[in-house]
């Protein structure tokens, strides 16, 4: 372990020479760095050790410290640094991997292409849908329309897509040719409970306002991750895909944080028995160990693709696509997770989670709206949960309970505003479940008194 000097010199390093993800330098004023971690838990560089309760950024699938996957790394990168996917180029692993995950995916899909994380997976969907309606002599077909709370990354193209209004401030104009099914400027569509009160219709509303014949794809989440952990109600994505079907509006599934099992299923929109068009993952495809990302498309995209004119080769591509060693490491994590029946153990984790959180919390005042699907669980703090009045944010309610649950508790939830998210790794068990729920009970109880 480091001594105190040498903790110190790093804090005062990473002020200096960090810019992190979405950088605000009193956040790091005295940050959390950790140095190694073992199934769920990870641990920080003073040895206090943690649940890490949203699985570090809802990617560590199978839990930290498995060997195996470093040695599926070591072992690849030991037989070639690179491999490119150009021009005729490929590698073995990279092939089997989109093998396995056309094997795992809906039954309309056919092929992907890899990328590196969950933005580029979702820029490169709104591209791929361009295309197609370009090679079915649909060009005006250019627009697409995402959902308020909505988060699908960070370039600029993926921020516009985002529903979540400060992700927009200083890097605008943002794009044109994106909307939203409700405006997110508008409190009372960010604001509402649950399902956001959000109801397919506003997407046939928004659908109907740019004109169908402008309308390329509709991107969604199946559960809105960082906009809060909201769940659509049964009938809301039956009833999108009937919508677009009417309209000739492609699907685009964000599964970056729901892909791979983290509801209870391999992927979100089996549990209302859903096809989407295309599908963007990331994130839990190697559980995090490397980064890697891929964006799938069904049957009928694929067919186009396979068969272009001479003059419509498809200009999209990264110099990392289809790396062979995340391809490895992708592989050897998605065995894991079959052979340790780790989709099944979302299930049943998120239902205990879930119930025990209900019992927990039952008629409590000041707590309200939990909500889950397998291991993506959320909560809110409310003033009054009979009524539903909410605190002012800037009371620092949710702050509150997450500083206690981390601090006392050993768990690191996370929080947004007055929201309180959990997703832990998806080899979690009882027990460490049970801790979950005691400390969110003894922190509820110790802020709210």
């Amino acid at each position: 372990m480091m001594d105190e000097s040498q903790i110190a010199q790093l804090i005062q390093d990473d002020r200096a020479h960090m810019l992190h993800s979405q950088h605000y330098a009193p956040d790091h004023e005295n940050p959390m760095i950790f140095v190694s971690g073992k199934g769920v838990w990870i641990k920080d560089i003073h040895g206090k050790e943690y649940i890490d309760g949203l699985s570090s950024l809802w990617n560590v699938a199978v839990g930290h410290g498995r060997t195996e996957l470093a040695e599926a790394a070591a072992e690849q990168m030991g037989k070639i640094a690179f491999a490119n996917g150009y021009n005729g180029f490929s590698n073995i692993p990279a092939i089997q991997l989109a093998t396995k995950v056309i094997d795992l995916c809906y039954d309309n899909m056919s092929a992907l292409f890899f990328t590196n994380s969950g933005g580029e997976s979702n820029e490169g969907s709104f591209k791929m849908a361009r295309f197609y309606w370009n090679l079915q002599g649909k060009p005006n077909k250019v627009k697409l329309i995402a959902r308020p709370r909505s988060y699908h990354g960070s370039t600029l193209a993926t921020a516009s897509m985002t529903g979540l209004p400060p992700f927009w401030k200083y890097f605008g104009p943002l794009l044109p040719n994106i909307s939203h099914t409700e405006s997110p400027s508008n409190p009372e569509s960010i604001d509402l409970p649950n399902t956001d009160g959000e109801t397919a219709e506003w997407l046939e509303e928004a659908i109907l306002r740019e004109g169908p014949e402008t309308v390329a794809a509709f991107i969604a989440e199946p559960v809105k991750g960082a906009g809060g952990i909201f769940t659509p109600s049964d009938d809301y994505f039956p009833h999108v895909r009937e919508i677009c079907d009417r309209y000739d509006v492609l699907l685009i599934a964000d599964e970056v944080i729901t892909g791979f099992g983290r509801t209870g299923k391999w992927f979100a929109l089996e549990n209302w028995g859903v096809q989407p068009d295309i599908v963007s993952i990331a994130k839990a495809i190697t559980s995090a160990y490397v980064p890697m990302g891929a964006f799938i498309v069904s049957d009928k995209i694929a067919e186009k693709m396979n068969n272009l004119p001479e003059d419509a080769k498809f200009m999209h591509g990264y110099t990392n696509s289809a790396h062979p060693t995340a391809a490895a490491v992708g592989l050897r994590n998605l065995q894991i997770m079959e052979d340790e029946n780790l989709v099944d153990n979302a299930a049943k984790m998120g239902e205990r989670l879930s119930s025990k959180l209900q019992e927990s919390f039952q008629g409590h005042p000041h707590v309200t709206n939990i909500r889950s699907l397998g291991l993506m669980t959320g909560f809110s703090i409310v003033k009054d949960s009979a009524t539903g009045e909410s605190y002012d944010v800037s009371e620092g309610y949710g702050k509150r309970v997450l500083a206690h649950m981390r601090d006392e508790g050993n768990v690191l939830p996370r929080n947004i505003n007055d929201e309180i998210l959990l997703a832990p790794p998806l080899v979690i068990n009882a027990e460490e479940i049970d801790q979950i729920v005691s400390a969110a009970t003894n922190a509820i109880s110790y802020v709210m008194e």
